[in-house]
């Protein structure tokens, strides 16, 4: 299977819904042009992030009527954004929707939330409980926001779930510049993609945000990493941008042949140790 994935590297207005609606219009149309069939979008792409009390303003339902011109997109092309969730019993989350041929198929709500240093999502979202892939028409997908990335047991899931397209909704700010004038961010994130991809014999999408909120800057560098781990298309740093790029199934095929390590994986021994250790 090919196909080809576009990722909108756009400044969200924070807090306001009806522009940054607007903007999705717009890269949602040029990813058509592009003929992509599938449009990524960062994390809290339709609020911004440094939201604070703001959140409860602009969160949405699931099932609220703001989302009917975004479903009827997807019967065009599959959709990836990021919003505020509100659940039936008045919880916050930090959500991100991928929503294909008229439906919300699959929601995840962000399971880490930072909370130190600059980060204070915890005071404002509950956490997510599950990690899960769920079936699209290009196959087992999985997401993890932002943070989730930064511990090794969300991407080890997804694979053992059977996704092999793992998608990175992110708002990664600028913190600390090193000698080459890119953040040091930047490169850790590169480490990340890499990795996982390599381990989990996956691709991988990276979609972050460029822009400030509050005086809180980010720096781009959207990317899309094969199976092998290496890097297949980035975008540039702290510029608004649609990156397209293709998908091709063979070469996650020809990686778990050469090097099948999601096939060896241990679960049972991960379990045990796992459990070992919450009775202790």
């Amino acid at each position: 299977m090919k196909f080809n994935i576009a990722i909108a590297q756009i400044n969200p207005k924070l807090g306001n819904l009806p522009a940054n609606l607007e903007t999705h219009y717009d890269y949602i149309q040029r990813a058509i042009d592009e003929e992509a069939s599938l449009v990524v979008f960062p994390e809290l792409s339709l609020t911004g992030y440094w939201l604070r009390d703001q959140v409860y303003d602009v969160a949405l339902k699931p099932d609220a009527d703001f989302w009917q011109p975004l479903l009827e997109l997807s019967w065009k092309i599959s959709l990836v954004v990021g919003f505020v969730e509100l659940s039936e019993d008045f919880q916050f989350y930090n959500s991100q929707a991928y929503i294909e041929d008229g439906h919300i198929v699959h929601i995840h709500r962000k399971i880490y939330l930072p909370t130190y240093g600059m980060f204070e999502e915890r005071r404002f979202f509950s956490p997510g409980q599950h990690i899960r892939a769920f079936d699209t028409k290009f196959g087992r997908v999985g997401m993890l926001v932002c943070n989730d990335w930064w511990h090794a047991t969300g991407p080890l899931i997804l694979a053992q779930d059977g996704a092999t397209l793992m998608l990175a909704p992110t708002n990664s700010p600028i913190r600390g510049v090193s000698d080459n004038k890119v953040s040091n961010n930047t490169q850790v994130w590169e480490s990340l993609m890499k990795f996982h991809s390599k381990v989990q014999s996956s691709y991988v999408v990276l979609a972050n945000r460029v822009g400030f909120d509050d005086g809180v800057g980010f720096w781009g560098g959207s990317g899309v990493w094969q199976p092998n781990g290496h890097e297949q298309a980035r975008a540039g740093l702290y510029q608004e941008e649609l990156l397209v790029t293709e998908f091709d199934s063979s070469l996650i095929r020809f990686e778990r042949i050469y090097s099948p390590l999601v096939r060896d994986e241990r679960n049972e021994v991960t379990m045990r140790e796992l459990q070992r250790l919450m009775e202790r």
